[in-house]
């Protein structure tokens, strides 16, 4: 009985570590930035840490959010890039809300798509990337000491 639950137990270790482990989501993402002409790529931030934070117009917890994000963008300017993605595709909606907040890190819109790419599923949803672009932190909604480990996580990977 005791051979017969190993090798239970044997096969289902060897079947758990042949499934397929889902993939990170690849920093790949052209968007508008609110108020310009500019089109925000990822490609162009290469070398440099993103922390990108999607969001809604609509979102209490997003728009609490934001002084963690401009704090992160202000402590870590040129050695990071820190943006806000809406998922809105109302340019206007966008900025009302970003001078409603005073929000001075950079806000792209119309990201609903690239949030979807990117296995979104909830706002506030934030990822940090690393200098290769490689995932390594995310938070799923808001919490009060976002701030702090924004800070801890973007030393970690800023160098």
């Amino acid at each position: 009985m005791k051979k017969f639950f190993f090798q239970l137990v044997l096969a289902l270790f060897a079947a758990a570590c042949l499934q397929e482990l889902p993939q990170a989501p690849k920093l790949e993402i052209e968007l508008p930035v609110a108020g310009s002409e500019e089109i925000w790529k990822a490609s162009e931030q290469e070398g440099k840490p993103v922390l990108i934070s999607f969001m809604g117009t609509w979102c209490p917890w997003c728009k609490r959010s934001l002084p963690a994000l401009d704090a992160a963008a202000q402590a870590f300017e040129g050695k990071a890039v820190v943006v806000g993605a809406f998922a809105d595709a109302d340019e206007d909606a966008v900025l009302e809300v970003v001078k409603e907040h005073g929000m001075k890190t950079k806000a792209l819109y119309n990201a609903r798509q690239a949030a979807q790419n990117m296995g979104v599923s909830g706002f506030p949803h934030i990822m940090l990337f690393d200098k290769k672009h490689r995932l390594v932190k995310v938070w799923n909604g808001y919490g009060p000491d976002l701030e702090v480990q924004f800070q801890e996580e973007l030393s970690k990977v800023a160098d």
